[in-house]
């Protein structure tokens, strides 16, 4: 007996997975169903889902076979964190999903079952692939589990602006859920507070200078700040001290090592002072071997710049 052409769409759109319930929808009977994980054509994944031996049995296929013998189930954490493409992740190769309080998922080494009822379906997004996987925003609060601080800062804001989303949503996906008895919630409470003001920061190295900054003194920092140049159009500075006309760029990006990105840096910097703004820049080589000198750097000339700020008040 050989699977059908439905069943092999069914398998190329899963990732090569399918649920025991979906072989029962396409006609196939129990009987016909173990014939063919007999004959080798479906081999067993977990107890409700098979896999395509002709496929490789990769981390989307073991979310996807999870998801399709456990409909409950959303996959979660670092596993939900690398399907967003989202950094600074452990390296947990596991599949991590939400499970109901009490319930037993699945008894496979590969899989960390995270038994809790905090969580909403408004939380968790239907793929058309099988696989339920945590919104952005909840995936982020899920890795307050497992992420240092900083890092967790890190993916807060990754979060926000991959998927355009608000302080405000942020909030939203764990107001329902703070108390004492979820420090996990706590800490990502914590770190949602500690964010710069402005949009979200759109590189690790960003939220490392502006914590960096903030340690060492510097205050009324603002993230992605936006400033109309008369002559040369709206920019975005990675970093800005608005009442001190500073802005601080953080030129990791190889492209501002380019003849053509150091030329368009300069213009836009002659065109910040033509309008009173003072432009710091981190270049690459700052940032990776002489981080902490230049972050002193820094903040000595915010010193500097505050106490000439005011003496001109």
């Amino acid at each position: 007996m050989h699977l059908d052409p439905a069943t092999h769409q069914l398998l190329a759109r899963q990732h090569g997975a399918v649920s025991t319930r979906q072989l029962v929808e396409l006609g196939y009977t129990t009987r016909q169903i173990r014939h063919l994980a007999g004959s080798g054509a479906i081999v067993p994944a977990l107890r409700g889902s098979f896999r395509s031996p002709s496929v490789p049995f990769d981390e989307l296929a073991r979310c996807a076979a999870v998801c399709l013998a456990h409909p409950e189930l959303a996959v979660a954490g670092p596993t939900a964190g690398r399907i967003w493409g989202l950094r600074r992740l452990p390296r947990d190769a596991r599949i991590h999903v939400l499970a109901p309080p009490a319930s037993h998922p699945s008894v496979a080494s590969w899989v960390v079952a995270h038994r809790t009822a905090a969580v909403h379906a408004r939380d968790i997004v239907q793929r058309t692939d099988g696989i339920r996987v945590t919104t952005r925003q909840r995936t982020a609060l899920d890795l307050s589990r497992q992420l240092r601080n900083d890092d967790l800062l890190s993916v807060i804001e990754q979060a926000m602006h991959d998927g355009c989303l608000t302080e405000a949503d942020m909030w939203a996906v764990a107001f329902d859920w703070i108390s004492p008895g979820r420090p996990w919630i706590q800490r990502f409470a914590i770190q949602l507070e500690r964010r710069l003001s402005g949009a979200a920061a759109e590189s690790h190295p960003e939220v490392r200078v502006g914590l960096a900054l903030q340690r060492a003194g510097v205050v009324g920092l603002v993230r992605q700040f936006d400033l109309e140049l008369p002559r040369h159009g709206r920019v975005r500075f990675d970093l800005a001290v608005p009442d001190l006309s500073w802005a601080i760029e953080i030129d990791v990006h190889p492209r501002h090592a380019e003849s053509a990105g150091r030329r368009a840096d300069r213009r836009r910097d002659a065109a910040a002072a033509r309008a009173g703004w003072l432009t710091s820049r981190i270049s690459r080589s700052g940032y990776f071997d002489r981080f902490v000198d230049e972050i002193a750097a820094l903040a000595h000339l915010h010193r500097d710049l505050r106490r000439q700020h005011s003496r001109a008040s």
